[in-house]
């Protein structure tokens, strides 16, 4: 009858050590729906103390991975537990968990192709020492889940951009540290919202370069301030060339 269960649910939890102690083991028992399905295997939740949920993986280029992508994590457990989760940190080692499930759905072959081209793809236009390491973090978030990656984040979204960049595109914060990166100013901003400040200031960037570039063609007084703005591209975005037209005008210049 429904007034036991006023008397059933406070034993209960008295037993399991409190609502604390309850609220910790449902945070827990979360992570595998918060991090993916196929992040979850290579990583396991140890504990929840004071906001800081510890996370063992099982090599440190997992671990870097999720470290770079905690930010969202935290916004993730913050939209199931409010409060309860402010940081996750992530130590390696060896993980205890269960082998998979032999009932689970194998992968489509098509979608598992896709995802080691995309995965490639995303690793070349990263630094030569970082490309084999992106691209297997690549490789565990595009077959984490449905949809095609986001441009700016490249995480895997049936919207583009999927629906964290879109919110941090209108943030006001960010586009102020984008203007601060386009002016060649450091950032203290990480994860999501520095992938979208470098995607608002390369965007600008561009945009800026494209209506400079005709009249510096004409006039040569010009010409420095195009060249200042590709240097400010290259800085940002080494790994990528300038538009053809403003390359070919300033290889001419002294």
């Amino acid at each position: 009858m429904p007034w036991h269960l006023k008397e059933v649910i406070p034993e209960a939890l008295k037993k399991a050590g409190g609502k604390e102690k309850l609220k910790r083991g449902l945070v827990l028992a979360a992570w595998r729906e918060v991090v993916g399905k196929e992040l979850a295997r290579l990583s396991e939740p140890l504990a929840l103390e004071g906001g800081v949920l510890t996370v063992r993986v099982a090599d440190p280029v997992t671990a870097h991975q999720l470290t770079y992508s905690r930010l969202a994590l935290v916004r993730r457990y913050e939209e199931r537990f409010p409060g309860a989760v402010k940081e996750i940190r992530f130590v390696v080692g060896a993980l205890e968990q269960e082998a998979p499930s032999p009932q689970e759905a194998p992968e489509d072959p098509e979608r598992l192709l896709w995802a080691n081209r995309r995965a490639l793809e995303l690793a070349a236009k990263a630094p030569p020492e970082l490309q084999q390491k992106v691209a297997r973090a690549a490789l565990a978030l595009l077959k984490q889940d449905r949809g095609q990656p986001c441009p700016i984040c490249h995480s895997p979204s049936t919207q583009h951009p999927c629906p964290t960049c879109r919110r941090l595109l209108e943030s006001p914060w960010v586009r102020k540290e984008a203007e601060r990166l386009k002016r060649g100013r450091p950032t203290s901003l990480e994860g999501e919202a520095l992938l979208v400040a470098r995607h608002l200031a390369r965007k600008s960037l561009l945009e800026e370069m494209e209506a400079l570039f005709p009249q510096a063609l004409r006039d040569e007084g010009l010409r420095p301030l195009l060249k200042d703005l590709a240097k400010r591209f290259q800085t940002l975005f080494p790994q990528e060339p300038l538009p053809e037209a403003v390359k070919s005008l300033l290889a001419k210049e002294p």
